[in-house]
């Protein structure tokens, strides 16, 4: 049985035919981040996207295409990103949301989760009034929150944040305040921020 042998090149070609995909998904997921997929997943679907990237700069640069040429690799790497990312941002355009809603029938937002898609678009001065569990109203300016299901983050963090007090006056509680989901029971918006 013989050795297996493989050069630079051989490996410079193999993964020039998986990390311009990889690239693009991760420009993507810049901007709408997701949950972990399982690594064999990740490999198909960055060699799919690889090839169309892969033939558009080797067609695209004059002469033949070495994997280990410096130039060559940048371009397809910066292109690679770059796409990707451009891509989430047009996807994220209401007129790109309202196309593919309305025309194909595709319900799926790309923001991963309610904050994504409603909290995070608020105006800077935006406030929302939260009522918990157990009856307290607080209130106060959303800036964090889950991006994305199953992200571990099970919190909202406001700025500004004030208290209804017991004799229905709101008061100052801190600079910051940092409120467990689980222990929500509505989030009242002061401004429609989907543009819907």
């Amino acid at each position: 049985m013989s050795d297996v042998a493989l050069t630079a090149d051989d490996v410079a070609a193999l993964l020039t035919y998986v990390v311009p995909g990889f690239l693009a998904r991760q420009g993507y997921r810049t901007r709408f981040p997701g949950r972990d997929h399982p690594a064999g997943e990740v490999l198909i679907v960055s060699a799919v996207l690889s090839l169309p990237l892969v033939a558009f700069i080797s067609a695209v640069l004059p002469g033949a295409q070495e994997p280990t040429q410096f130039g060559y690799v940048a371009l397809l790497v910066v292109f690679s990103f770059g796409l990707g990312y451009l891509a989430a941002v047009a996807r994220g355009t209401q007129r790109v949301k309202d196309f593919l809603s309305e025309k194909l029938k595709y319900q799926l937002v790309p923001e991963g989760s309610i904050y994504s898609q409603t909290l995070k678009h608020m105006s800077p001065t935006g406030q929302v009034t939260i009522e918990l569990k157990d009856g307290r109203r607080v209130a106060g300016m959303p800036r964090n929150g889950p991006q994305y299901k199953d992200d571990g983050i099970n919190e909202l963090y406001l700025t500004n944040p004030k208290a209804l007090g017991h004799d229905d006056v709101w008061v100052t509680v801190g600079e910051g305040l940092i409120i467990p989901l689980t222990e929500v029971s509505n989030i009242l918006l002061d401004e429609e921020p989907t543009g819907a």
